[in-house]
């Protein structure tokens, strides 16, 4: 399937799914084929850890961490993390996935980059792929820019020689685009200049008086453009239906799926291992070499806590906690997922029981969340397994917990 035809698909499933692939694929690549904390080979620098910092020379790197910060010059770049910072010259391709992504410099090959906040400056010498909750392109890209995000912003210094491929609930254009436009969404506002054609699928389109269109302008709506007096259309407005959404397949929304999940558990594992690297490596023990009474705790969490929330819902002074208790199952089942995802991780690379540092500890989880993602997608059994698993790296990390507040309390621990 097409990027351009992936752009169709409805929002939550595009943006959803393009994040997640862009932070797995990437978190793949930034793990590279070393666990070590930092490794300078010729032409090429690896670098994990909890706060990376590179300034590179030239050469190829690869860097995953909570925060990743790179500058100098480069080949190429491949780099994931919660913060990633990238302000460097690079002669090949970028690749980039966290919670917030900032890129800037010069980039000579493609780009491609996902996550939460994404923000893009500097030059794209290649095609741009982005996908994410909020993407700011602010720009110059030497060919098409292909983006999917919930809010899409092209801002007003972003200069396109290409086409404009983009899709989000609230698309805004402010800036140039050469070619042709082809965006859609819920609300798509046209501020900037087009060179080509320019096609919007959206319930609401405005328009701008600021606008400028070489092309024509076709519109595929229930409802009416806006399009404000001193706006700059040379060719025809034609006023279509919108086409029916792209039907996904079932295999399709479980590859989503279990890519979404994926990117999940490592994001999940990231944030335990900031918050208590401890109790993370703790409960990866106790779900190692517990597993059985971990998994029989993890399945009496998921059934009797709710029942014990709805129970103090019904009553006046327990209302609110019940309704936090409830909250507390989720985070729990997350946190399994992570604990379960590190385990598998840490069976498979290291069964040492020696001292790990945070790049290594999130090495362990992006292989056994991708582990998991894969046992998942086998018919009836996968899903039951990677349930277990989840089960046994939930009451793994409960017991942590609670070991850790009875020790605290000076209670013999359990």
């Amino acid at each position: 399937m097409s990027v351009a035809t992936g752009l169709r698909f409805r929002s939550r499933l595009a943006v959803g799914g393009v994040l997640a692939a862009a932070v797995i694929g990437l978190g793949l690549l930034a793990s590279g084929p070393s666990a070590t904390d930092a490794l300078a080979a010729s032409g090429k620098t690896s670098k994990t850890g909890a706060a990376v910092q590179i300034t590179g020379n030239g050469e190829k790197v690869d860097a995953s961490g909570a925060s990743v910060v790179i500058r100098g010059t480069a080949s190429k770049i491949s780099a994931g993390g919660a913060l990633v910072d990238i302000q460097a010259k690079v002669d090949g391709d970028v690749e980039a996935g966290g919670a917030q992504v900032s890129i800037a410099g010069d980039v000579g090959g493609d780009l491609h980059v996902g996550g939460g906040l994404v923000e893009i400056s500097g030059s794209v010498g290649g095609e741009a792929y982005v996908g994410g909750a909020v993407v700011r392109f602010n720009a110059t890209a030497a060919k098409d820019v292909k983006a999917g995000a919930a809010t899409l912003e092209i801002g007003s210094d972003a200069k396109i020689a290409g086409a404009l491929y983009g899709g989000g609930a609230s698309v805004t254009l402010d800036g140039a685009v050469d070619g042709v436009v082809d965006v859609w969404g819920a609300a798509v506002i046209i501020n900037g200049k087009a060179g080509g054609d320019v096609t919007v699928s959206a319930d609401q389109v405005i328009v701008a008086s600021t606008a400028t269109i070489a092309g024509d302008l076709i519109v595929r709506s229930k409802n009416d453009p806006v399009i404000e007096d001193g706006a700059s259309i040379t060719g025809q407005v034609r006023i279509e239906e919108p086409r029916p959404w792209f039907v996904v397949p079932d295999w399709l929304l479980a590859i989503g799926a279990a890519v979404i999940a994926i990117a999940g558990a490592i994001l999940a594992g990231a944030i335990l291992l900031l918050i208590g690297r401890g109790a993370f490596e703790e409960g990866l023990g106790k779900a190692a070499f517990r597993p059985v009474s971990s998994g029989l705790i993890g399945l009496a969490l998921l059934i009797i806590l709710p029942i014990i929330a709805v129970i103090l819902m019904t009553t006046v002074i327990g209302l609110s906690f019940g309704v936090a208790l409830l909250m507390v199952v989720p985070f729990l089942l997350v946190a399994g997922h992570a604990v379960a995802a590190g385990c598998i991780g840490m069976w498979i690379l290291d069964r040492s029981g020696g001292p790990r540092s945070a790049g290594r500890l999130i090495v362990f989880i992006i292989l056994g969340a991708v582990i998991l993602g894969v046992i998942w997608l086998i018919p009836v059994a996968g899903p039951i397994v990677a349930f277990l698993a989840m089960l046994i790296g939930t009451g793994a990390y409960l017991r942590t917990l609670i070991h850790r507040m009875r020790h605290g309390a000076g209670l013999p621990p359990v």
